[in-house]
């Protein structure tokens, strides 16, 4: 898929999050608000709409990405994001780039650990914490399967 990917304005990244991910966005190692946040790309399509997002805090030489979306499956948009947000935080200093999944999201981890990320921690029954912020979270996700544990999922850059 043609396109760009550019820097993402504050109110499109606080929109997104809301909608896609309800707020605080919760990971392994803290919650997030979006004036949390230090920066994110999107990628627009040749037509100018927007494709994904990624969005990423950095805390000294460690960052993580906070959020990724591709809001079309399959044709590459969060390889182009993830690949643009990691060169950008190596060039800010970054060593140590972390993000967070759930034990359901096997399309997630193959696509992190293909690009050179490893298993870094579990947090058992860390979907707990987040249902207790939002208890819409369903008990099953991708192929039916319980949603209940964390990954945190690291690289070195």
């Amino acid at each position: 898929m043609d396109g760009s990917i550019e820097v993402a304005g504050a109110q499109f990244i606080a929109d997104t999050l809301r909608s896609n991910w309800g707020l605080p966005v919760i990971t392994v190692a803290r919650d997030y608000m979006p004036d949390d946040l230090d920066g994110g790309f999107l990628w627009r399509d040749s037509s100018g709409e927007a494709q994904g997002l990624v969005t990423w805090a950095i805390h000294g030489e460690y960052a993580e990405i906070v959020t990724i979306d591709a809001f079309i499956q399959g044709v590459h948009i969060g390889g182009r994001l993830l690949d643009a947000a990691e060169a950008e935080l190596a060039r800010r200093g970054v060593h140590r780039l972390s993000t967070t999944t759930t034990n359901d999201n096997l399309r997630a981890l193959a696509f992190y650990v293909r690009r050179g990320y490893r298993l870094m921690r579990l947090d058992l029954d860390g979907v707990d914490r987040v249902r207790a912020a939002k208890p819409g979270v369903p008990a099953t996700g991708n192929d039916d399967i319980a949603i209940r544990d964390m990954w945190e999922l690291e690289k070195q850059l």
